[in-house]
């Protein structure tokens, strides 16, 4: 899909997209503040340049919200965690299970208002006031400002000249109490999440790097929790995911659906994916505390020392549920923060990069290898039929 039919498709159906122009010819960014203040896609090539992320283009064109979750796609939205638990956000049951799961009107259709944005158009601020309740009956009312920014450099790319290109973005979305209570961990914390959903395509890869060490001192390298709610059978068929001693790659081509996590003392602050026909990575980093306690998303009651041992790092790739209904060729790259015990009026910001890069098949492997712990060729020695 192009960038320009994106940007017709938010204006035609009165969604008023905001594009963000830099100084580096061609590399724009999509944003759209009334479908919840999401960044939808980047382009390298302006109009005229292919849509990088996925988009939710039936759900748009419609305008349908869906009370369960209205999936407009985009390359980084803001929701809120946790998910499950006693605490949950995403829940209307104490059964956790899909059939009670809901996302809530502040993270699935409230509309954001544009607060400024830059006059040579390089960046947005959008805002919202959001009003959340989790399973235990706690309230949450929140004022949220997302700056959207688009790259003008990448790190991971300084010094290969003409041999990479880039294109990106980073925000930075600060959420206030603007409740009475303080936000305590005996009524429920919360914490930003950022999932961005990009196209997956047959050979296309997720790359999770991790800490190597020790399980009892660390934890498992790669949580397990989710893949009995997410995986058809409730396990991982074998061959999808390939573990190593820093890092794990997993298949993203939407045959099975699932989704796995990394605590914070395992997890590093970046994570990213190779589609190996078309030769593009993107990689996403984000603002890691390992020190901080982290609210745990899992959709079950848990003890009190499970509830601040939660993910840093998630990974999901959508695929046929038990009727064979998909909700899109598309894989989630997730970052989240540490839990926010925030007081009456005290804030925390949360900041989340996406980066698209092109170029050179060597190229791309050196700073595959460098900054993912991967490249083309372990990927294919991992997956015998990508080879």
């Amino acid at each position: 899909m192009k960038f320009r039919d994106v940007c017709d498709l938010l204006r035609d159906t009165g969604n008023e997209p905001v594009i963000l122009k830099g100084r580096r010819l061609g590399r724009q960014v999509l944003c759209a503040p009334k479908l919840v203040g999401r960044v939808m896609t980047t382009t390298f090539d302006a109009a005229q340049g292919e849509a990088l992320g996925w988009i939710g283009v039936e759900v748009i064109r419609h305008g349908y919200v869906d009370p369960v979750f209205t999936n407009y796609g985009g390359e980084e939205r803001l929701w809120f965690g946790p998910e499950g638990s006693q605490f949950g956000l995403h829940f209307t049951s104490k059964d956790q299970s899909l059939s009670h799961y809901k996302v809530q009107p502040g993270m699935n259709s409230q509309h954001y208002e544009v607060a400024r944005s830059a006059p040579e158009g390089d960046f947005v601020v959008m805002k919202s006031r959001i009003q959340l309740q989790n399973l235990a009956g706690t309230k949450f009312d929140l004022d949220v400002e997302r700056t959207v920014r688009i790259v003008e450099y990448c790190p991971y790319t300084a010094g290969f000249g003409d041999h990479l290109d880039f294109a990106g973005f980073e925000s930075e979305s600060m959420v206030t109490n603007v409740s009475h209570e303080p936000i305590r961990s005996e009524t429920g914390l919360l914490c930003c999440w950022t999932p961005g959903q990009h196209p997956s395509r047959p050979r296309s890869v997720v790359v999770v790097p991790f800490q190597p060490g020790d399980n009892e001192a660390l934890g498992e390298p790669i949580r397990s929790d989710y893949l009995k709610q997410m995986c058809v059978g409730g396990a991982l068929p074998a061959g999808r995911l390939w573990l190593g001693t820093d890092h794990a790659l997993m298949r993203a081509d939407n045959r099975y659906r699932v989704k796995i996590g990394v605590g914070p003392k395992r997890a590093t602050n970046r994570l990213g994916s190779i589609d190996l026909d078309s030769a593009e990575l993107i990689i996403n980093d984000f603002d890691l505390y390992p020190e901080m306690p982290y609210v745990a998303p899992y959709w079950r009651e848990l003890t009190p020392a499970e509830l601040t041992n939660g993910e840093a790092v998630s990974v999901y790739v959508d695929g046929p549920d038990e009727k064979g209904v998909r909700g899109g060729n598309f894989h989630e790259l997730e970052g989240l923060s540490p839990a926010m015990p925030l007081k009456p009026g005290e804030s925390f910001v949360h900041r989340n990069r996406v980066f698209h890069v092109r170029g050179s098949r060597s190229g791309l492997d050196s700073i595959a290898r460098r900054f993912l712990r991967t490249d083309s060729a372990e990927i294919a020695s991992a997956f015998a039929d990508l080879r």
